[in-house]
């Protein structure tokens, strides 16, 4: 089975709310997550002193995605103290900090580290990054590079921990291997001609992924979700579906969901029951009834 780690959450206020750290055991790096209601708190910790990366998000009501801005510095406390002040970046929330226990983290470490964030949110496809250039920073040794890409693991480790998941890409399912000791999940489908409703699924990562070249249905109820209609409207937008007609519309890459339901409504347009709607391929039980199976072997 994977291996297990060990992640520290402290509430540096006291509410889940406020200020809160993250570390990975035997991890150097250092997280802290905060409302950009308490950057004036947040600006008297020592670890805003120091060299590091951040993250600013936010998502206004006007915006289909998350808006993202990354950046870097010798003190981060004066580079946030500086953006809260800049009305072009007056969109975020909440922000990220993140630095190194051991103070190892030099300028040309962060602002690697900056360039290969801000290209993992693009391949991501999850917000929308509000940087105006595209730092690439490739001029470190070979060692520190295999350093700050083993850094940069445990950071999108923990980034999910505290509610920052755009940097996640959706796991393929051409390139997943099964991991030792786990079971291999079946392939779900629904076939539903009348509305050129053709799919496939798969449960990956803890996730129920709808398979690339999988078709739903544009037209929706008026019960239609207002969240599933944006995300179509977000996917139509980035070009992870595309239509086909008038009526259908195709998946360009695979996209994931929290629950089989959700990713039925969303090719439907219309309210469903995924554990009666998808089917396992080749089988005769439906999501809800190969469930129950393995809850009782």
């Amino acid at each position: 089975m994977p291996t297990g780690r060990s992640v520290r959450l402290f509430l540096a206020e006291g509410t889940p709310t406020g200020i809160l750290t993250a570390e990975i055991v035997n991890w150097t790096g250092h997280v802290l997550s905060a409302p950009r209601t308490r950057l004036e708190t947040a600006l008297k910790r020592s670890e805003l002193k120091k060299t590091g990366i951040y993250i600013l998000y936010g998502s206004p009501f006007d915006a289909d995605l998350p808006l993202v801005y990354i950046g870097e510095g010798d003190d981060i406390s004066t580079r946030l103290s500086s953006h809260s002040r800049d009305d072009d970046k007056d969109f975020w929330e909440r922000f990220i900090a993140v630095t190194n226990k051991d103070m190892n983290l030099t300028k040309a470490h962060v602002k690697y580290l900056e360039g290969r964030l801000i290209t993992l949110l693009k391949e991501a496809k999850k917000s929308q990054v509000t940087n105006r250039t595209d730092p690439s920073f490739d001029r470190l040794p070979e060692a520190d590079i295999s350093d700050m890409e083993s850094f940069l693991e445990q950071l999108q480790l923990v980034l999910p921990v505290v509610g920052v998941d755009f940097f996640r890409k959706v796991v393929s399912s051409s390139t997943t291997s099964l991991a030792a000791g786990s079971v291999e999940t079946p392939t779900f489908e629904i076939e539903n001609n009348r509305k050129g409703i053709s799919a496939t699924a798969r449960e990956i990562d803890g996730e129920f992924v709808v398979l690339a070249g999988s078709t739903g249905d544009l037209k929706e109820a008026a019960s239609f979700s207002e969240r599933l209609k944006n995300l179509r409207n977000q996917n139509l937008a980035i070009g992870k579906i595309s239509k086909v007609g008038e009526n259908t519309f195709r998946l360009i890459e695979d996209i994931a969901f929290s629950s089989p339901s959700a990713a039925a409504v969303f090719l439907f347009g219309s309210s469903r029951n995924g554990r009666t709607t998808w089917s396992v391929q080749g089988n005769t039980m439906n999501y809800g009834e190969w469930k129950e199976a393995l809850l009782q072997d």
